[in-house]
């Protein structure tokens, strides 16, 4: 489940927010500037942060790149009283995926949201894997490491053996602890997983 969090400086905004998306029944989470968001919010988790775009202090422009520089998986929206078309275009070319003027259209809003979870569950989802795959990287000792390399440049047994100096037997098993740790069955499999890792 995605959690909601409001970032805005005006209670009454933030009021009316988590009435309209209680009433959709999705709960929210209300902070009233970008510091104690950032004091008290998990930016690893999958969610959605509606931001203000004008706050004193960090402003929600500086939030949302702040957010991104994290490499968190939370979806944005940006929120203003008097936006330009400007400031859109800065915000989604910041990684914003919209922006809203206030007063906010809740049909407008809950339609963005399904995009939002969406886009953040796989932005989460995508993190955890490279995460598994640095993870079984990771295990390689530097040999196994250099045996896949090899392998991933689509050269054969006796030609690594050749190259690296040591006996064919020793870099079939080494190829055997890559595939194993790795977790994949055959050179195209481990190509495949480490394209995806780019």
């Amino acid at each position: 489940m995605c959690d909601i969090y409001l970032v805005d400086d005006d209670q009454d905004v933030l009021d009316s927010l988590s009435w309209m998306l209680d009433g959709l029944g999705l709960k929210t989470r209300s902070f009233l500037n970008a510091s104690d968001f950032l004091s008290k919010v998990e930016l690893d988790t999958p969610g959605i942060a509606i931001l203000d775009i004008q706050m004193p202090g960090m402003d929600g422009i500086a939030l949302l790149n702040h957010i991104k520089n994290a490499g968190s998986p939370l979806s944005v929206i940006m929120l203003t009283g008097h936006g330009t078309i400007t400031m859109a275009v800065h915000a989604i070319q910041q990684g914003a995926i919209d922006f809203l003027e206030k007063p906010v259209d809740g049909d407008k809003l809950s339609l963005l949201l399904v995009r939002a979870k969406e886009a953040s569950l796989t932005a989460y989802n995508e993190h955890q894997r490279q995460n598994e795959i640095e993870q079984r990287l990771a295990n390689l000792t530097p040999r196994e490491h250099e045996v896949m390399l090899k392998v991933l440049e689509g050269k054969l047994n006796k030609v690594i053996a050749a190259e690296l100096n040591i006996a064919q037997r020793t870099i079939e098993l080494h190829r055997q602890k890559v595939m194993q740790k790795m977790q994949v069955s055959n050179a195209a499999e481990l190509a495949y997983l480490m394209a995806k890792n780019e």
